[in-house]
């Protein structure tokens, strides 16, 4: 199941908000993708509408890559008709793989379902094998977008190089920026990477405030989100689903279905035979699509396998009915998430204005009769399942173009934070975040009974905060005395949609807060932006090791701290020999501090550890206490 968090994003209001950007013919050079598990869609937005791109024949391109004996990268429509008879060396359903490691119980469950072969990389990550070949999936996906890219130029007769590209919305942010590589790999400058269910809100024309159910069953996986749109932002409320519910899931128990017909019928078990088990798969999705318009399909698949009779020819006829009895176990999983989502939302049926249904399997008539069912109304009628995400990432990708920040927002060229007490750089919002966006963590004090802090606001991508960029800084006052780490502070950063940053400051405790506004982030210019990165990259690993030092440094400065305060306290009773030890372990621990040695201050803080032990197991004596209060008195 997919846990949920709330996230905003601002999108434009409807889709003729968008045609009034521009009223003489023009097409914007970005393309929308929607990179399916089993196909692919693109977008393009032109002065009146999108349109989506025709690729071999078709709206659609097989979302698969294959390696023939010859060592040639197949990708597309020629791949899958590859796999009718090398079904090992054909790749697909990538979106399972992608940014995940190999002991992933996601890509565990997927070896078992798909005819290539999955391996373990050196780093921990999936690897594909294909006719002797490897391949990560962010380089299978990287042929496919190139593939895509390809089908666009021809299309459009031009260069192509900006997109914008849809992804799961349990996608995480290591998996997205695996799509990105990707995208550079193919080509392609990704300006965004947009939530299917959100690049389906867009697409609908009817898009206004209130709350929007958005039931996505598509190829590999099923998501449902509750969207709450207010003045041109959407929010997420909340968010189900499950990864192996989709296309593909609905293709293997009919398929499974089908084998047990043709054993009943012709006495022959194929689950063996991969080829003919790749053949009777495809004569299966072709069988269900047709069971969305018709009550009838039949499954005919000449010289399906050789049996002891000669050549099977498998004939079977399905009616809708048994299909929908077939996978009706599968379709009651999207009614369980569903109300899971509700809850999590913590609103109900009767709140959600409008229902939107994207993705192919939307489109199975027992499937819309289940959605009428949870939400107690009809989907919207102005949305095509298999388009919308497409035509929602171009649309978009045409906003980022115009760069209309009424409707959509920019992005954080680099990444905003603060420092540490031990001096390193915490990141609270990252970079190519878009905005409007708003991001809390909690933070403390550094030294016992410390009555402020100093928040510097930095900008950058060092992990080491003086690397980064200062923007201001906040000066939060009246933290009442405490032990050092046990106040607790809520910093927060709120970018609006005009770029303003406000930072504040919240004691949990006592509610007193600060803020301070950041007008300007400066200079982000692309040149200033690649080298801030660039520097960040190759400082990356004399960072990580100055990070580690710093990390030391700060243990052992709060070990000296506690070790004082400790004497402090107790200076009545701890003996002459114990404070002259103590001392000169203090003493050995500030040098240390000061080396670049951390295996030498780790030894020095072990040593000041024994110390602190020694200093805590001496007895507290209450008369001379008592004696040398009345003295000060």
């Amino acid at each position: 199941m997919l846990a949920h968090k709330s996230v905003c994003i601002l999108v434009q209001q409807c889709l003729h908000a968008v045609r009034a950007f521009s009223n003489k013919p023009f097409r914007y050079d970005i393309i929308g993708i929607d990179l399916g598990a089993t196909y692919s869609r693109l977008a393009v937005m032109e002065a009146q509408a999108p349109t989506i791109l025709e690729s071999e024949g078709g709206r659609v391109t097989p979302s698969f890559v294959a390696v023939d004996n010859k060592k040639n990268i197949l990708v597309g429509e020629t791949a899958k008709y590859h796999a009718m008879a090398y079904p090992a060396d054909v790749l697909f359903n990538m979106k399972t793989l992608i940014g995940r490691r190999y002991n992933n119980p996601e890509v565990q469950k997927l070896m078992e379902r798909v005819p290539y072969k999955i391996i373990r990389g050196s780093k921990e990550e999936p690897l594909i094998e294909a006719c002797n070949e490897q391949f990560s999936p962010t380089q299978v996906y990287a042929l496919l977008l190139g593939k895509m890219k390809k089908v666009a130029e021809t299309c459009l007769v031009q260069s192509v190089s900006k997109a914008v590209i849809a992804a799961p919305v349990c996608f995480s942010d290591a998996q997205k920026k695996e799509i990105e590589s990707a995208g550079k790999i193919a080509g392609l400058d990704v300006l965004g990477i947009v939530d299917e269910p959100i690049a389906g809100a867009l697409s609908c024309k009817n898009i206004n405030n209130g709350v929007i159910a958005v039931f996505d069953l598509g190829g590999s996986t099923f998501d449902v989100s509750i969207l709450e749109i207010s003045n041109g932002v959407i929010k997420v409320k909340a968010r189900n689903g499950d990864v192996f519910l989709g296309g593909e899931d609905f293709d293997h128990v009919l398929v499974e279905y089908l084998v047990e017909e043709i054993r009943r019928i012709y006495s022959v078990d194929i689950s063996g035979d991969k080829v003919a088990m790749m053949r009777l798969k495809e004569a299966a999705e072709k069988a269900k699509v047709k069971l969305s318009s018709s009550l009838h399909a039949v499954i005919d698949v000449r010289y399906l396998t050789v049996c002891g009779l000669g050549p099977l020819n498998a004939n079977i006829t399905l009616s809708r009915s048994k299909f929908e009895e077939i996978v009706e176990c599968l379709i009651e999983r999207t009614r369980i998430h569903c109300k899971n989502c509700l809850k999590d939302a913590s609103i109900s049926v009767e709140e959600i204005d409008e229902v939107i249904l994207i993705g192919g399997m939307s489109r199975v008539p027992r499937v819309q009769h289940i959605v009428r069912e949870i939400f107690k109304k009809s989907p919207s009628i102005g949305v095509n399942p298999d388009e919308a995400v497409a035509v929602g990432a171009a649309l978009q990708g045409a906003l980022i173009i115009e760069d209309q920040r009424k409707f959509l927002p920019g992005r954080i060229p680099l990444s905003l934070g603060t420092e540490t007490g031990a001096g390193n750089f915490v990141r609270i919002i990252n970079r190519n975040s878009m905005i409007p966006i708003k991001a809390s963590r909690n933070i403390s004090t550094f030294y016992e009974n410390q009555g402020h802090v100093c928040i510097r606001i930095l900008q950058g991508e060092h992990e080491i905060a003086s690397g980064n960029k200062l923007l201001g800084e906040l000066i939060f006052t009246g933290i009442p005395p405490a032990p050092q780490g046990m106040p607790c502070i809520e910093l927060t950063f709120d970018v609006d949609r005009d770029g303003i940053l406000t930072v504040s400051a919240r004691d949990k405790d006592t509610g007193e807060e600060a803020a301070i506004k950041v007008h300007s982030l400066g200079n982000t210019s692309e040149d200033y932006v690649k080298m801030m990165v660039k520097g960040a990259i190759l400082c990356g690993q004399s960072n990580v090791e100055k990070s580690i030092l710093n990390q030391i440094r700060s243990l052992a400065k709060i070990k000296i701290s506690r070790i004082k305060n400790i004497l402090n306290m107790k200076r009545k009773v701890v003996s002459e020999k114990l404070l002259v030890e103590t001392h000169r372990v203090l003493t050995d621990l500030e040098k240390a501090i000061d080396s670049e040695n951390v295996s030498l201050v780790k030894l020095k803080i072990d040593a000041a550890r024994s110390a602190e032990y020694d200093l805590l197991s001496c007895e507290w004596d209450d008369e001379s206490d008592e004696s040398d209060e009345s003295d000060e008195s």
